[in-house]
């Protein structure tokens, strides 16, 4: 809370401060109120864009996601890196019930069902995906969670997102108990994807490796 209001304040300092140089610069009035309202915008909407969508530090992004974490999204992916198997669970919750947007229920119902390793209701689940570009990445962790190796190949091979690709080779080789590969792919996940895609592909297929997630078929 504190690190917002400190945020706020700087914003406000460096649109002072730049103000009254523009001024004794000799700009008119009208010029030197656009460029401060610009680079009040780029300050303020600007940079957490390119934290949430761009950045490829993972550090920067822990930093946003520990300020922010009282939206529902955030505070998911914040618990993957820091929070326990029910905080992961209850923040999935709270995204399926306050986000109605398909793609939102597409993505984190098909995430709530991963952790709660109901791998029969995640593959029925990416079936009916009214985004098409998930369908094949989700039912292939169903199939490598129930362990129909077949099945899983046939999804990856659908498969086109770098990252996708690569998250999914990453977690058939957990579950075939490849570490060296499984440490390859996905590290590979997290070269591909940016902003906080990348912050929680890195930390998901972690909690994977670490044992936290169980891929054991049930």
């Amino acid at each position: 809370m504190f690190s917002k209001y400190a945020n706020l304040i700087l914003v406000i300092i460096i649109g002072a401060l730049l103000a009254v140089a523009l001024f004794l610069s000799g700009l008119q009035m009208w010029l030197v109120f656009t460029i401060v309202m610009v680079v009040t915008f780029a300050l303020t909407m600007g940079y957490p864009f390119y934290i949430i969508y761009k950045s490829r530090s993972l550090k920067l992004i822990d930093r946003y996601l520990a300020n922010h974490r009282s939206k529902p999204i955030f505070s998911y992916a914040y618990a993957l890196a820091h929070g326990t198997d029910k905080e992961i669970l209850n923040s999935l919750d709270r995204i399926v019930r306050s986000y109605p947007h398909a793609e939102v229920q597409d993505v984190y119902n098909a995430n709530l069902l991963v952790f709660k390793k109901d791998w029969k209701r995640l593959i029925e689940t990416s079936k009916s995906m009214t985004t098409t570009f998930y369908r094949d990445y989700y039912a292939g962790i169903g199939y490598t969670m129930s362990n129909n190796k077949e099945k899983s190949s046939e999804a990856l091979s659908k498969v086109r997102t770098p990252w996708m690709v690569h998250s999914l080779k990453a977690i058939i080789a957990l579950k075939q108990g490849q570490k060296d590969s499984f440490q390859n792919e996905a590290a590979l996940a997290t070269r591909q994807a940016v902003g906080m895609q990348r912050y929680v592909v890195h930390h998901m297929l972690n909690r994977m490796a670490e044992g936290v997630f169980s891929t054991k078929e049930v």
